[in-house]
């Protein structure tokens, strides 16, 4: 049974469908923020050129070998950063989004059954598509997917697009949401932190040193079940994470009870099938068939039962060893990751006093929308990336006047 403290706020929370903050701020006086930004009412506003971004891709090595070829995996991360961090010697922090979506995905992959619909993992790319607002970016030469870089590089922050083990330009095979692939996210944060190896296209070894070596991570969906996995590692340089229509228990996303569920009416999708299609079919038909009918087999479609298979891919019991702050978000009439996904998250996060918020939505699976506004206590109102900016702010440039 949940405590009645817990019960109490995610019901205000339900009602509302506001934002909810609990008290984290780190004990004695913040520091100043680093020269170099500029932070009005308590964010960071756009003052480096986003035309003269610096823009490199480098391979991490991960401490995984998940085709069994006998060579460390490698995953791919992107990064863009302000071009003060080479000319000048400026160290940015990191906003970080893993993802197993990158490119190569097998569209249409088969499923077990005969209704076979588009599936859900197309759909949120159509949705993060239609995310890419008018919220104040710049344009620049060079370009990384999506937004992040265009909002945040101006703003004083380094953004990395990782992609996930197994999938798109990385090594391995995916093993969709186990420790494996949770490691590989970890080594990216590893390398930003100075623990662990990268190298560039021509084999050379790359350090990142333009960086503070704080990270935050976001992502919709999988991109932020990513972040939940990663977090309960305890990796120390992961300051905070934005999990949105994030899975918190991959067996409450597939299975219910024992019974075998779908997201969404995607009926006949299970977690091999989502494996082939972020593997893509040439590897998932070629060098990861052995290690995808593996998962085949012990998903089993025919008890249902929840097994070690199912606990490696639940984080709530693990969720006592975050030590990042978390801010979750979940659109109520989600009916691809159920809103169990995120009650039960925030639970286990309250009962371990993480630092924590929660934005809650009418909406279904993804985020509010940037310009989606809600008013505090205080009379003041923010939309929701303007929350957003000002959480990354708080946690990884330690601007203390954020809410």
């Amino acid at each position: 049974m949940r405590q009645p403290r817990y019960r109490t706020l995610l019901a205000a929370a339900l009602a509302t469908t506001s934002v909810l903050a609990v008290p984290a701020a780190p004990a004695g006086a913040a520091p100043a923020p680093s020269p170099g930004i500029a932070v009005s009412d308590g964010m960071t506003q756009p003052v480096f050129s986003f035309a003269d971004a610096i823009e490199e891709r480098v391979w991490v090595e991960t401490p995984l070998d998940t085709d069994h070829d006998g060579v460390l995996d490698r995953v791919v991360a992107d990064i863009s950063r302000p071009r003060e961090t080479a000319t000048e010697g400026f160290k940015v922090p990191v906003i970080f989004e893993h993802s197993p979506y990158r490119k190569g995905t097998w569209n249409d992959v088969p499923y077990p059954s005969v209704l076979v619909d588009e599936l859900p993992q197309t759909g949120l790319t159509k949705h993060l598509r239609s995310q890419s607002q008018a919220i104040g970016i710049q344009q620049a030469k060079a370009n990384l997917p999506g937004t992040l870089d265009d909002y945040y590089v101006p703003r004083g922050y380094a953004v990395v697009l990782g992609q996930s083990i197994g999938t798109a330009d990385s090594d391995g095979c995916p093993t969709s949401g186990d420790t494996a692939e949770t490691l590989g996210t970890k080594a990216i944060i590893d390398w930003l932190g100075g623990r662990a190896k990268a190298y560039n296209a021509a084999g050379a070894p790359v350090t990142a040193d333009w960086t503070t070596g704080a990270v935050g991570m976001t992502g919709v969906s999988y991109n932020g079940t990513l972040p939940n996995m990663v977090a309960t590692t305890g990796v120390e340089n992961l300051k905070t994470i934005i999990p949105v229509s994030a899975i918190s228990n991959w067996y409450d996303y597939y299975r219910a009870n024992g019974l075998v569920v779908a997201p969404g009416t995607y009926q006949g999708e299970d977690l091999d099938i989502l494996a082939q299609y972020t593997a893509g079919r040439a590897r998932a038909e070629g060098r990861c068939a052995d290690e995808i009918a593996q998962l085949t087999a012990e998903q089993d479609r025919i008890t249902g039962d929840y097994s070690d298979f199912w606990r490696a891919r639940d984080y709530l019991p693990d969720a006592k060893k975050v030590t990042a702050s978390v801010f979750v978000v979940h659109g109520l009439n989600d009916w691809n990751v159920k809103t169990e996904n995120f009650a039960g998250w925030w639970d286990r996060l309250a009962a371990a006093d993480v630092p924590r918020k929660i934005w809650l939505h009418q909406g279904g699976h993804g985020g509010p929308g940037n310009t989606a506004t809600v008013t505090l206590p205080d009379g003041q109102a923010w939309t929701y990336k303007q929350t957003e900016n000002r959480w990354f702010d708080y946690w990884l440039w330690e601007c203390r006047t954020a809410s």
